[in-house]
């Protein structure tokens, strides 16, 4: 049933349900009977007879297939049929006109909030009245009421939000922040102490002579304890370096701790989403130094507000009038920092893919893996071009904005000055006239100068909680995110491998692609045998295998374990009973034997274990002439590291397989790298190693998989074949062509 026809249906369904005198309940939604109605308010629909709808009502009509509650404005007579014209009270136009056959009934009262109110209450009346008669000037104040409501609510919401995030940022890190709290309040009150006491020293010397002992000691304690609080402030400095250390470090230590615990759990469908990897572009980017920065942000404004009730104190001993002059100085300054703030992150929310790329060419120009051929193939300007063609365009974007902000931050800085200097003069005049003494002045040039940073600081740590939490959000979000991956306490169901994995009507499309990579997909793979993947690339054998580890999950179909289905045992729990090596295999560089170790971290490390995997690789020679053995690091990262060519780090690879030793073994392509004599090395290793084993292997070389105990042969995400080599060379089928066209190009090598 279509949208449409099933509009019709409800709109007969509301009106048999009036005209049998029941009532009806109408949801709101929108805006445009604000502030009357709003969304959300469950309205009492009644049906009347024609004479009873009078203009002012708030009737609910059929429009274009959908319910609208609106305010009846002009009832006309055509023909002897009545022509109805409704208006939202905050709509600036009419309705279309329509007639008794599509009028529903009359609002009578609402409910908001749990309360019920009733639709001809005196303020609903006075509305009503403004509406019908001045609709153009309360059509503008409802605008500014309704942005108003939206500015209060995206307040409260972002205060909600900040105290959240602020909760997650600091969760056990909270005795080391009181203590930076303390520290800030403290830091806060202090400047002001100083002044106060160096208004007492000008106000003493200025009316005493300091000619007698008592005079002169109450002037050296004056001083004394001035010099005091000028060393507590100096020792607060120092304290205040060490515990924002601490708290710099605890924040990043665990924030780090829950990202890299996130991207442990993250499905890889995450990484070959374009809009997700920009998502978990900005969450990295940002986690380095964002949580900390709003924590920073958080004390600066405590700091503020100790400063700002001292200071509130100062000026009410001199002219309380005078911190209103110094709060409206500031606020031009507050608005252009929420306005860029807001403007900053949608600017680099709409940079996300472009600083992916820049940083993506930055890695082509640096990286090593790309090093050979940017030399040989000297196309360094290719991507330095293309590297500074991006990068200019991000520049641009942000120095304009920049500008943007310039302009309307001098003008503000200007309004500021004025009002302070308008400020300084009164107060002179009052000394003038003799009103204060000529301490309270000194007290109010400092007290006004430092009370002007104070505020500055004050409502540009505000803004800068404001705009870190919308950043800080893309971290949050990226933590919150969901995924599939659950604990071994989650299940109940054991792993077990006795009898065969079966693969039953499985299909599968990756995210970003538009074509299945498996479709209906139905084989077995018996237990304690060997089975091979073969096919042309893009033929989906490396994605069932995916599959099969469950990084992903099919689109339709199950992957059964001795009859039981994959996602009953959980990913986790499939991953620690199988042993694989793929052919994007990946270079550690660690030492040896912690190489070999990452094959089954979840025990502790056997050194005769390790080298019996890296003998069965065939590995164990080059290890042993490395210059500390099974000890030395690898890879050319680090200073002291051994480099390996690619041939050997696969062997490592599979070492580490090797040294896992599951009951399931997974091989996508482990002879890629390798000669053919280390191959044929591979084969036997793999043949002694899989004995009483379940392995499936993936290869493109025939000769690897001729010795399984059963064949698919996959094309275009089918199997299109299945059976021993020597049944498939019987077939003549696919396999055996494929088979064909491998012997005749080795005999031509």
């Amino acid at each position: 049933m279509n949208d449409s026809k099933l509009n019709n249906e409800l709109y007969n369904l509301a009106e048999t349900i009036l005209n049998g005198n029941h009532s009806l309940s109408y949801k709101m939604k929108g805006f445009s009977m604000y502030p009357t109605l709003r969304p959300g308010d469950i309205g009492l629909v009644e049906k009347f007879g024609t004479e009873e709808y009078k203009v002012g009502d708030i009737v609910v009509f059929k429009s274009n297939g959908i319910l609208v509650g609106h305010r009846l404005i002009e009832i006309n007579i055509e023909n002897g049929e009545r022509i109805y014209i409704t208006r939202g009270d905050k709509s600036p136009r009419n309705d279309a006109p329509f007639r008794n056959e599509d009028l529903l009934g009359k609002i009578t009262s609402f409910e908001r909030k749990n309360r019920k109110i009733k639709i001809n209450s005196p303020l609903s009346k006075m509305r009503k009245f403004s509406v019908l008669h001045f609709h153009k000037h309360t059509l503008n104040i409802y605008n500014f009421m309704l942005r108003n409501e939206n500015r209060i609510n995206s307040l409260f919401s972002n205060l909600r939000s900040i105290k959240r995030n602020v909760s997650i940022v600091s969760k056990g890190s909270e005795k080391v922040f009181i203590i930076n709290a303390v520290i800030s309040v403290l830091q806060g009150i202090i400047p002001f102490i100083i002044i106060v006491c160096i208004k007492s020293l000008v106000d003493y010397l200025s009316i005493s002579s300091t000619q007698n002992i008592r005079e002169q000691l109450f002037f050296i304690s004056l001083l004394i304890g001035t010099a005091l609080v000028f060393l507590l402030s100096a020792v607060l400095s120092e304290i205040k370096t060490l515990y924002s250390e601490k708290l710099s470090q605890s924040i990043t230590r665990r924030i780090y701790e829950k990202l890299h615990k996130k991207h442990a759990l993250l499905d890889l469908s995450n990484y070959e989403n374009p809009d997700k990897q920009d998502k978990i572009h900005r969450a990295v980017q940002e986690a380095s130094f964002r949580p900390i920065k709003i924590m920073n942000a958080l004390l600066l404004g405590i700091k503020s507000i100790a400063s700002v009730l001292f200071l509130i104190g100062l000026f009410i001993s001199i002219k309380w009038y005078l911190v209103v002059i110094l709060l409206i100085a500031i606020i031009p300054d507050v608005f252009v920092r929420l306005k860029f703030s807001k403007k900053l992150y949608e600017l680099k929310d709409s940079q996300s893919t472009k600083e992916r790329e820049m940083y993506y060419y930055n890695r082509i120009l640096t990286g090593f893996p790309f090093a050979k051929e940017l030399k040989l193939f000297g196309f360094s300007d290719f991507f330095l071009k293309r590297f500074s063609k991006v990068q200019e365009t991000l520049y641009e974007q942000k120095i304009s904005l920049r500008k943007s902000e310039l302009r309307l931050g001098i003008f503000a800085q200007i309004f500021a000055v004025v009002l302070i200097f308008i400020s300084l003069g009164y107060v002179s005049l009052l000394k003038i006239n003799g009103e204060i003494s000529i301490g309270t002045v000194v007290l109010f040039f400092f007290a006004f100068q430092r009370g002007y940073s104070v505020l500055n600081e004050f409502f540009r740590s505000i803004t800068q909680i404001l705009e870190d939490n919308t950043f800080l959000k893309d971290v949050i979000d990226f933590l919150n995110a969901p995924t599939r991956a659950k604990s071994i306490s989650d299940f109940i169901v054991p792993f077990s491998l006795n009898k065969e994995i079966r693969f039953e009507n499985v299909s599968f499309r990756y995210e970003s692609s538009k074509r299945d990579a498996l479709k209906s997909i139905n084989i077995n793979i018996p237990a304690g045998k060997t089975v091979a993947f073969v096919g042309a690339n893009g033929s989906g054998k490396t994605t069932l295998i995916k599959l099969l580890c469950g990084f992903y999950e099919p689109d339709s179909g199950r992957i059964l374990f001795d009859g039981i289905d994959s996602n009953q045992i959980g990913q986790k729990v499939v991953c620690e009973n199988i042993t694989a090596v793929f052919q994007d295999f990946a270079l550690y560089n660690i030492p040896v034997f912690e190489n070999l170790g990452l094959g089954n971290i979840q025990k502790s490390f056997n050194l005769e274990k390790a080298k019996e995997a890296a003998k069965a690789a065939g590995i164990d020679d080059i290890i042993e002439t490395l210059p500390n053995g099974y000890h030395t690091l690898l890879g050319n990262l680090f200073k002291g590291g051994e480099e390996l060519s690619i041939g050997q780090w696969q062997k490592m690879a599979i070492a580490r397989a090797f040294y896992r030793n599951s009951s399931l073994i997974l091989m996508d392509e482990p002879s890629s790298a390798l000669d053919a004599n280390s191959e044929m090395q591979i084969i036997n290793s793999l043949k002694d190693l899989s004995q009483g084993k379940t392995a499936v292997i993936v290869s493109h070389r025939l000769t690897t998989v001729q010795w399984a105990d059963l064949i698919y042969f996959f094309q275009d995400g089918e199997v299109v074949e299945s059976g021993s080599h020597n049944e498939l060379m019987a077939l003549k089928g696919s396999y055996f062509a494929l088979f064909q066209t491998a012997n005749k190009q080795f005999e031509e090598s």
